[in-house]
This record gives structure tokens, C-alpha cells and sequence, in this order.
């Protein structure tokens, strides 16, 4: 074998390269796809993390939401034995182990008034009207992380709108900034829509702005004017009168030519003023609640002055609480007697102003009762103490009562800002000892628990928040 020279050695020498992996094109994309895996897992760790917490605040929300709950029945149990109390205090049967504090004055008087303990309790309830309602900071439970506002109103100093008359509620629906002649329709719808019979009771009146009537000869033709008697016998109309008495005053928003402002008013904070600030206009239509009519003219609303229960469990049967009852109730009561004339309006401001006391608000301490209609006496104050003329005086004894049975409880319990509120609606009866005693034998045997001589039946029930 021929020897190879060095040179040809290293001209044929095979050269051995080390593998230098995928190109740099490769390389990026394999990059781009490693980053789209990361930021996919970590969207799925976000999206469990937030899951996760919405959960534990939902949780924490359902805690504190069933927590203000109970805080809430705890004010209206609260107010229950407020309540309760007070009827024992009134009838001269009230132990020595109670809340109330009682005086000489108070025993055997049968009278309800919102500045007794019931009604105006800030220690027991946590709102103190006296004060400003920034300042209230709630009544607490020793064991409770929260606390509650209760506010208790005498449903009595309201206008039975069952057995209210159609002068009452004319003059009352125009007290609330309803012009007359529309007043006095509405009036007669509500009326029409309560009672039994079939006949319009207002007639005479035809051209009433805002208004049209049909056939006068039935309240189904009247009410609908844009139908024939013959559409209405076969297909209906479309308002149908109830005839009969309302179960609840929303029930108002069904009668013919009842509208929401005249039905919820445009004040809506309460404040007797018509406001027009940016924030809160109550004179600006529809653009912000409260929704108005735009007119310039402060509408209250029929239905902080309306209930449908009340005076059907005494013998003063309709019987308006003089000690709760609200101006216009008052005014529109006396108004509505042919007798009062125009003695009305005065008288009702000689009972507010009295009754009121210096503050001018009604359920405070400094608060005048009227703990008897007649002529008061060395232990109690009548209504003679409103110095008013004797013959108005004797028309307001007749109008008017100072005992209540039905109470409105509202009760909002708060916890870390979560809020949940109860009306509850009660009837309060009180049963003679005597009568209890003939019952007993029955009752114990029966249900094995003494039976109450007074009686606090829940008729209402409604939950919010």
C-alpha cells in the first residue's frame, strides 16, 4: 500500500461537526408558545383566586345578612313587650317586674301616645328624634356583633280608608297638593272602588281636567269611558272596581286616576319642603327619583296619611287617635263636618301646636298627651288644654279618640354595613281577668300555656334588604 503524504491526509481528513438543535425561527415560536401556556395558567389561578374570594365573601355576606336578620327580629320583639307593657300600664294590671316606668298620671288611663315609651324609646330602639339622624348609633344585644333602629308608628292616627267618607278623603287628598275639582273625583273613585253598590258617586261633575267618564248609569261604564256598555258587559273593563274593603293601602294604586305622585308624593326625605337641588330634585319630572310632576307645587302623597286597618277592634269604632294623627289628617277630619267651616284649619293647628310641645315634632319628650277627650282633671289632660272654642271642642270629641290597637313596627338591623329590615303590622287586644278566668278551664286544657290578657296578633309581615 502506497504511503499518503501529510497533506493528502489532512486535504481528505473527515470533519466532524457538533449538532447545533433547531433553528432561531424554531426557536422564537417555541418561546411565544411557552409565555401563551404561562399566561393561560395564570388567568386560571386568577379566575380560582377570585372565585375563591367572591365565595368567601358571599359567606361572609350570607353570615352577616342572616345576623342583621335576627338583630331585626330582636327590635320587633323588643317592641313587642314595649307594647304590650303599655296596655297593661293603661288598664291598672301591670306587675312590678316591667320596663315601663309608670306614674300617677298614666295608671287607668286608656291612652296611646307616640312620646311614651312604646313609641319613643332611643335606650331600647336606638333612634332618638331629638337628635340629628347621623348621630343615632342603634340599640346592641350584649352578644350581638351589630345592632338594630326600631321606629314604632300608632297606625290608629291615620285615616281608615275603609271607613273613611268621601268628604274626608276629598279634603284630605287635596290637603296632600291635589288641585279640588281632580281631588274630589279621586275621592269618589276610592269610594266607589271600596263600596258594595254599583253607582258613581260623583254624577254631576263631568269636565274635570285630566279626567273622563263614561255612562253614569254604572261604575263599570263610568270608569271607562273609552269602552261601550256593550264592550264592557262581554269583554270586561279595564278598570274594575274591587267593591270591597282593601286589604292593603298599595292597593289605592288600581283605583281609576290614582297616580304614583299622588299615591307616594314627591317628598321623599320627609323634610315638608319641595327640594330642587342637583343631587336631589324633587321638581324635576322623571330625570331623578323621587319621580315628580314638575309643577312647582310640593305633593305629600296619600299614603303617609292612609291605612287599611285601624279602629275595628274598640268600640269607637273609626276613631282617629288624636295623639298621633298628622296635621292634614286632622284638619281634613274637621274640614269634612259641615259644622267646622272654616274653623278647621285653626283648630287643627291649636291641637298640633299644643300637642307637639316646643320642638314642634311629634314624639319627643317634651310632647303634650292627651290622656282623656273630656275636660281634664287633677290627673289627666284633656282636650280643653288646646284651648279651643267649646263648640269646636265638642266636634273634635266626637271626630276623634286618644287609644290605638294597631301599631306599624319598623325594625333594620345593621352588621358590617349589611342591612336587613321588617315591618310587622299588629293588633293589640286586651282581655278582663274575668273573662280570662270563665275561658281558663278550656284554654289549659287545650293549648297547656296561661292564657294572656293582652294579645299582640301579627296581621302583616314583610321583609326587605
Amino acid at each position: 500500500m502506497k504511503p499518503r503524504s501529510v497533506n493528502e491526509l489532512s486535504h481528505n481528513r473527515l470533519v466532524v461537526r457538533p449538532a447545533t438543535g433547531d433553528s432561531p425561527s424554531q426557536r422564537g415560536v417555541i418561546l411565544v408558545i411557552v409565555m401563551w401556556v404561562l399566561l393561560v395558567l395564570t388567568i386560571i389561578a386568577w379566575t380560582y383566586a377570585r372565585q375563591s374570594q367572591m365565595e368567601i365573601r358571599m359567606t361572609g355576606f350570607h353570615n352577616n345578612s342572616m345576623r342583621a336578620y335576627y338583630l331585626a327580629r330582636a327590635g320587633v320583639a323588643r317592641a313587642l313587650v314595649y307594647i304590650r307593657e303599655d296596655k297593661l300600664k293603661d288598664m291598672g294590671v301591670l306587675g312590678e317586674d316591667n320596663l315601663i316606668e309608670v306614674d300617677d298620671k298614666d295608671e287607668n288611663y286608656v291612652y296611646d301616645a307616640p312620646s311614651e315609651e312604646w313609641g319613643f324609646n332611643p335606650d331600647a330602639y336606638g333612634i332618638d328624634k331629638e337628635e340629628d339622624e347621623e348621630d343615632w348609633e342603634g340599640a346592641t344585644l350584649e352578644t350581638a356583633r351589630g345592632h338594630f333602629f326600631v321606629e314604632v308608628e300608632d297606625i290608629s292616627g291615620k285615616m281608615n280608608v275603609n271607613l273613611a267618607t268621601f268628604e274626608h278623603l276629598w279634603r284630605l287628598i287635596q290637603l296632600t297638593g291635589v288641585e279640588e275639582d281632580y281631588a274630589q273625583a279621586l275621592a269618589a273613585a276610592i269610594v266607589d272602588y271600596i263600596d258594595e253598590d254599583d253607582q258613581p258617586t260623583l254624577i254631576d261633575e263631568t269636565h274635570i281636567d285630566g279626567w273622563e267618564f263614561g255612562d253614569q248609569s254604572l261604575e263599570a261604564y263610568y270608569y271607562n269611558p273609552h269602552q261601550s256598555p256593550e264592550e264592557v258587559d262581554i269583554f270586561g273593563g279595564a278598570f274594575v272596581m274591587k267593591d270591597a274593603p282593601l286589604d292593603t293601602i298599595e292597593e289605592l294604586l288600581l283605583v281609576p286616576g290614582m297616580t304614583e305622585v299622588f299615591y307616594n308624593g314627591e317628598d321623599d326625605n320627609q323634610n315638608g319642603e319641595l327640594d330642587d337641588e342637583d343631587d336631589y330634585n324633587e321638581d324635576d319630572g322623571y330625570e331623578n327619583p323621587p319621580f315628580d310632576n314638575e309643577d312647582g307645587e310640593l305633593q305629600k302623597g296619600i299614603r303617609h296619611f292612609v291605612t287599611a286597618y285601624s279602629g275595628i277592634a274598640t268600640e269607637q269604632i273609626g276613631r282617629i287617635n288624636l295623639n298621633a294623627a298628622p296635621f292634614e289628617v286632622i284638619q281634613a277630619v274637621l274640614w269634612g263636618q259641615e259644622e267646622m267651616g272654616n274653623h278647621a284649619e285653626k283648630s287643627a293647628e291649636d291641637i298640633v301646636k299644643y300637642r307637639n310641645g316646643n320642638d314642634d315634632v311629634l314624639g319627643t319628650d317634651d310632647d303634650k298627651r292627651f290622656r282623656t277627650m273630656p275636660k281634664s282633671d287633677d290627673h289627666a289632660d284633656g282636650l280643653d288644654r288646646a284651648g279651643l272654642d267649646p263648640s269646636d271642642q265638642s266636634l273634635v270629641e266626637r271626630a276623634f279618640g286618644v287609644a290605638s290597637d294597631y301599631f306599624r313596627i319598623k325594625s333594620t338591623g345593621v352588621v358590617n354595613r349589611v342591612k336587613k329590615t321588617i315591618y310587622v303590622t299588629v293588633l293589640r287586644t286586651f282581655t278582663e281577668e274575668l273573662e280570662l278566668q270563665d275561658d281558663a278551664g278550656f284554654r289549659l286544657s287545650r293549648d297547656k300555656i296561661e292564657p294572656e290578657q293582652v294579645e299582640l296578633l301579627i296581621i302583616d309581615f314583610e321583609e326587605r334588604g
